[in-house]
């Protein structure tokens, strides 16, 4: 059998108290009454009702008061409240409403208006507290699934003997489709750099498919360009029609050596630390996921010891302030030509630094990952 649910009515007349009482009792509901709004705030944070039915007028604290502090009570503000308010008088009304009220009955109505009023709002309530019960579950599967997904991301610093990593991971909402990897294989080095499109669940679903799938299928054998198309055959073949990438693949090979595809990913910086000047690199391509049998290109570039290379995802340049400034990746090539033979972890400090106090609105944040990369 259901559980009735609670009202609590507030009337300082004992006549109609009893009256309204036991009409909504026939009802079928659990009814508790208080004859001062005092009596009646302390009834409602002791059982927490489904409704409250409360009188205008009454001395000492009236109605309009009480429904005042019961919608200024974080526990007692989501309770619908029924005013009972004077026969014919709009500006009952219009007080009863600004307090907070949720709807009225003029007092001494046909008690048949006011169960139809009452059942209106505790209908909408069960409305709202599914929503409110839907709304937690989500929250408490978007933290397991937010845990997972940091655990995909390598925790900041990698080193090998040919170089250094130092990365950052900075999400503007609790799922983000901004993901990067390193890891060492067959004595390659190999960093991966992605942005799935939209937040949330589907983009976190996604990213955890790219990291196999590169762990899975990185050869040193194999071209990156290879490597890449066949990621966007298995992107397109996994995505939801509006889900795509973008992403750069680098692989560190011996005796100097870097080699990278892209597909339509950001630009990356690459410091020469024998000219001291950062390059941007780009290589214009194709989206991951959009269409299949795509061919891209790879590229090779002759490294050196100190030589630094900068990664990173579009929520960096997207960043702007309210004056219309955009985050400019010349303030990073600025910081990597400053930083002279400043080690690897000072750099990385004050491109963090200059990121994240740069002074964007919420509505031009995005995700930002980026990754920081010094040879030897």
């Amino acid at each position: 059998m259901a559980e009735r649910e609670r009202i609590v009515i507030i009337d300082d007349s004992a006549n109609d108290l009893q009256v309204t009482r036991r009409f909504l009792e026939r009802n079928g509901y659990d009814v508790s009454v208080a004859t001062s709004g005092e009596e009646g705030l302390t009834l409602a944070a002791k059982i927490t009702p489904d409704a409250m039915v409360i009188d205008y007028r009454m001395p000492g604290m009236d109605g309009f008061e009480v429904t005042r502090r019961i919608k200024a009570d974080p526990q007692l503000h989501t309770i619908p409240v029924l005013l009972l308010t004077g026969a014919d008088s709009s500006t009952h009304v219009v007080e009863g409403l600004g307090a907070g009220a949720d709807d009225f009955v003029t007092k001494g109505s046909a008690t048949e208006i006011l169960l139809a009023r009452l059942r209106a709002l505790l209908r909408v309530k069960r409305y709202q507290d599914q929503l409110r019960k839907l709304n937690q579950q989500i929250t408490r599967d978007l933290q397991i699934a937010r845990r997972v997904q940091e655990a995909l991301v390598p925790q900041g610093a990698f080193e090998s003997p040919r170089l250094e990593i130092r990365s950052a991971y900075i999400p503007s909402e609790t799922l983000s489709g901004d993901f990067y990897d390193y890891f060492l294989q067959n004595g390659s080095v190999y960093l991966f750099v992605a942005d799935v499109s939209g937040h949330g669940l589907p983009a976190a679903i996604l990213v955890s498919l790219l990291k196999s799938y590169i762990h899975t299928e990185a050869d040193a054998t194999t071209k990156l360009s290879d490597l890449m198309a066949r990621l966007n055959d298995f992107l397109f073949s996994v995505s939801l029609p509006t889900q795509f990438a973008t992403a750069q693949l680098f692989r560190i090979e011996p005796h100097g050596k870097l080699v990278y595809a892209n597909a339509a990913h950001p630009s990356f910086l690459l410091f020469k630390r024998d000219s001291g000047k950062a390059t941007l690199v780009e290589q214009p391509s194709y989206l991951l996921g959009a269409m299949p049998a795509m061919a891209y290109d790879e590229h090779a570039l002759k490294i050196s010891p100190g030589d630094t290379l900068f990664v990173y995802t579009d929520g960096l340049t997207d960043r702007r302030t309210e004056s219309g400034e955009f985050y400019s990746i010349d303030r990073v090539a600025a910081l990597m030509e400053t930083s002279g033979d400043a080690d690897l972890d000072t750099l990385y400090d004050s491109i963090y630094r200059d990121v994240k106090t740069f002074a964007a609105t919420d509505d031009f944040k995005d995700d930002i990952a980026f990754v920081v990369t010094r040879f030897r």
